[in-house]
């Protein structure tokens, strides 16, 4: 006999195969939690496998099976041109996610490898305190700057801070914590990112609400507290060199040699900054420029709210990200420029698995509208569950499952199709006015992109807690371990002071300056009490 430990991919695909076999005995539950069984699958397997495709994957075979043998008519409309997977394919959403991710992911690598950006990192003079916090506040600002890809801002920021890091003493697992909070926290809540499109699509497919995709984003960017509590907690640790659990045990890095792009001249900082200025400016104008409305708009923010809600919106979004792209080609140091091209296709790369994973997320989606997913588990629910507890559910739901996968963008495309219907159908069955709708179905969309984000920064299987680590100089498991109390306290915060208040009817704005208020009292009288 083998007693030999099989791999891990040869155990995962097992539970998937037994998984697949479960599915004959769902065949005969009652109609009414049939509709569950794929969904359960997918959250089964995501933490018993931790690999979010092959989760998805499984549930897309269990949902197919389901319709095939007790919904016949639905499974073959789902396969026809107008049906549910061509529908997801041809969507221009969708289409155009897809096509602009890979042009943003290109163009944050060649921003990256161009050092365009590193003059924002000097540090000179003497090493004391208040240089730290000078530095420091720099690495924190730049990660503001580069809000375009969460990945990209890791490995550059990483890369290039961390020999200066070392000169000023400070503690490579510190420089790791703010390289990674800045990182999938801006890009979440920013704009324009390799995020963005993908939100929007998602947000577009499956909320209840008939305002368009932008603004209902908009809406939940004060309710997504993990990521604003995030940032607002890295700040004020900064300032005050507040190191707390493992992270205050850490000793300052030792200098070595480093790997970094040198700083050739002063006039650098264009080569990101033009770029940047192009990217900002072309998409809205071509989201404005390419909407022609069928009757003239009264006023001109009516104008920009029928331009958002078009089907040119996905056009404008790949124009501007290939104008940005060009911009950052020609920006690219001339003597260097070989690496540009090499840099591109590295950045799009990367991006590649987590496409793959949103793909799949929106052909479960669309099996979940077919099998009525959403309204069995409403009725489910009953009135038990008030609607303004779902944000706080999701949020939990959501920091569990990316933390067990190690992905955020697995977590979103598992829970977007599940919850923003759920909140539709909750909103029917128990009553709920559509001005309560509207106010809790961004705070449904910012709970799930805040518990996605909170894998991204604790999860050991996390892409970018690996990629962060590995920038920074440290181990996965240092970095994981010295993140996570941060991680903890900021969670706990945006439950308690940010998803409780809404719970009970109060405005987010509430819930983010009692948050607020929370983290500053910790971190300035706690470390006052060391000091």
């Amino acid at each position: 006999m083998d007693d030999r430990p099989r791999p891990p991919i040869v155990q995962n695909l097992r539970l998937a195969g037994i998984a697949l076999l479960a599915t004959g005995l769902a065949l005969a539950l009652p109609a009414g939690l049939r509709p569950l069984w794929p969904a359960l699958v997918a959250l089964f397997l995501v933490f018993a496998t931790r690999a979010a495709a092959l989760s998805l994957a499984t549930a897309c075979l269990c949902a197919l099976l389901l319709l095939a043998v007790h919904h016949p008519h639905d499974f073959l409309h789902w396969f026809h041109p107008e049906g549910g997977l061509w529908g997801t394919v041809k969507s221009p959403w969708h289409f155009g996610a897809l096509i602009f991710t890979l042009l943003l992911g290109s163009f944050a690598a060649v921003v990256e490898r161009s050092g365009g950006l590193l003059p924002l990192l000097r540090a000179e003079g003497e090493v004391n305190d208040g240089t730290r916090k000078r530095f420091l506040t720099s690495v924190f600002g730049l990660g503001l700057v580069c809000f375009f890809d969460g990945l990209a801002n890791a490995l550059m920021i990483g890369r290039v801070a961390r020999p200066v890091a070392d000169r000023l003493r400070i503690p490579r697992a510190f420089l790791a914590y703010l390289v990674d909070t800045t990182s999938s926290a801006v890009a979440c809540v920013a704009f324009l990112s390799t995020w963005i499109v993908t939100q929007l699509s998602l947000i577009a497919s499956y909320s209840p609400l008939e305002q368009p995709a932008y603004l209902q984003f908009l809406a939940s960017i004060p309710r997504n507290f993990y990521c604003l509590f995030a940032l607002v907690l890295a700040f004020l640790a900064l300032r005050r060199a507040w190191m707390i659990g493992p992270m205050g045990r850490r000793l300052p890095s030792e200098p070595e040699e480093h790997d970094a792009i040198p700083m050739e001249d002063n006039g650098q900082l264009r080569r990101a900054l033009v770029p940047l200025l192009i990217l900002l400016l072309t998409i809205p104008a071509a989201i404005l420029l390419l909407h022609a409305p069928d009757h003239p708009a009264p006023n001109f923010s009516s104008r920009v709210q029928d331009a958002l809600h078009a089907s040119t919106v996905p056009i404008a979004f790949i124009i501007g990200s290939a104008l940005a792209l060009l911009a950052a080609l020609a920006c690219f140091p001339r003597d260097r420029f070989g690496e540009a091209p090499r840099a591109a296709a590295l950045g799009a790369r990367q991006l590649l698995p987590a496409l793959g994973l949103l793909l799949l997320a929106w052909i479960l989606g669309s099996l979940f509208s077919a099998l009525g997913t959403a309204t069995v588990l409403s009725d489910l629910l009953g009135d038990w569950l008030p609607l303004a507890a779902l944000p706080a559910g999701v949020f939990v739901l959501g920091c569990l499952i990316s933390f067990v996968s190690g992905t955020s963008w697995g977590t979103m495309g598992l829970l977007m199709p599940l919850v923003l219907p759920l909140a539709g159908a909750m909103a029917a069955t128990q009553g709920a006015s559509p001005e309560h709708l509207a106010a809790i179905v961004p705070a449904v969309i910012g709970a799930v992109f805040g518990g996605a984000v909170f894998g991204d920064h604790c999860s050991p299987y996390s892409d970018t807690t690996i990629v962060s680590a590995l920038a920074s100089g440290v181990t996965t498991a240092e970095h994981t371990v010295t993140q996570l109390p941060y991680a903890l306290l900021t969670a706990g915060t945006a439950l308690l002071a940010g998803y409780l208040p809404i719970a009970l009817g109060l405005s987010p704005w509430i819930g983010l300056f009692l948050g607020c208020s929370i983290l500053a009292v910790l971190v300035f009288f706690i470390k006052t009490r060391r000091s």
